[in-house]
Formats: C-alpha cells, structure tokens, sequence
C-alpha cells in the first residue's frame, strides 16, 4: 500500500491558504512564484558559471598543448640542423685547414700573399673540437680580399672568422690592404679512443 507522503503537506498548505484573505493570498503566491524564478536563475547562472569554467579549462588546454606542439616541432627542427652541421663536420674531419686556406689564396690568386697560417690554440668540448689560427694576408686589393675572404668562408669548411683587423697602405689609386683574421675551425671526432688508466 502506497503511502501518500505529500498529502499532508497538500492539506496544511490548503488549510493557510484559505485562511488567508484573497489579497494575502495573492501576495503569497507571488513570493512562492519569485522564489521559484529566483531558484530558476540562480540555477541557470550557476549552470552557466561550470561551462564558462569548463570552457576556459579546454581553451588552456588546448593553448599548452599547441605550445607543446610548437616545441616538439621546433625540436625537430633543431634536431635535423644538428645532423646537418654534424654532417659537414664528418665530411671535412680529414681536411687539413692550413691546406684548405692555401688552396683559397691558390683560387683567389693572393698566393704569394698569403704570409702566415699559424695554429694558436685548441680547446674539446666533448666531440667537438675547436682549433684556433691566426691567418695574415698581405699587400692585396679589396676585391683580391673580398674573393679570398668569401672562398675561405663559403668552400664549406666548417670555421667562423671571429676577428679581423685592416690596415691600408700606398696611395689612393694603388692602395693595397694587409688582413690579420683570427678563424675558430671546427672538428668532429667521434669514436675517440678512452684515456688510458693507469697500470696498463
């Protein structure tokens, strides 16, 4: 047998109700229908508030992961100039780079300018190993220096000019120039045999 659990709430309210006279009646109702519309908004703006909240969580979501693709794509990329510049290093791992300097000033037809290619330092950075040479070319023209320059530079030896110094000589119609460049040439050694313990 079912039990009616809102009859007696069903009397009470039509008992007050009859009690009361028709204009508090109406204001009775009008707070209950208030109320229910104030639930009603209430509910509906805090419905709204979770998917506004929802929405700003995907977007920054969605923002870190479109950074992380950006990484892992820029990653890739600097992964493939690494094998790239690796690549050069192997290739030119056995060229002599006093001999590569002469054969530019050979190109260029500064040879007989050429006074000086002298190793000055060398550091090792794990594989990688850097040689430092002082290079002199003497009593050249600017176009004989900008040829030699661009061929040392561009004939794909590995190395950076990282200083150089100009001075002029001679007159303004035969003026002649003497360079002293400071060149860093790079090398890849890999597969270096382990130093040697002791007792061995």
């Amino acid at each position: 047998m079912a039990v009616n659990v809102l009859g007696p709430v069903k009397t009470r309210f039509g008992a007050l109700v009859a009690d009361m006279s028709p204009r508090d009646r109406r204001l009775f109702l009008g707070l209950i229908v208030a109320a229910y519309v104030g639930a009603l908004g209430f509910s509906l703006w805090l419905g709204g508030s979770l998917v506004a909240d929802a929405r700003s969580r995907v977007e920054v979501r969605e923002t870190a992961l479109g950074r992380l693709r950006l990484l892992e794509a820029q990653y890739v990329t600097d992964a493939a100039k690494v094998e790239e510049i690796e690549e050069i290093l192997r290739q030119n791992a056995n060229q002599d780079f006093q001999a590569y300097v002469e054969k530019a000033a050979q190109k260029t037809g500064v040879t007989q300018n050429l006074r000086a290619v002298r190793e000055k330092g060398m550091t090792q950075e794990g594989t990688l190993q850097v040689k430092t040479y002082a290079v002199d070319v003497d009593k050249v023209s600017l176009q004989q220096l900008t040829d030699f320059l661009y061929e040392v530079e561009a004939g794909g030896y590995p190395l950076r000019i990282d200083q150089s110094r100009i001075k002029t000589s001679g007159s303004a119609g035969t003026r002649l120039m003497n360079a002293s460049l400071e060149v860093s040439a790079y090398r890849l050694e890999e597969g270096a045999p382990p130093a040697p313990q002791g007792g061995e």
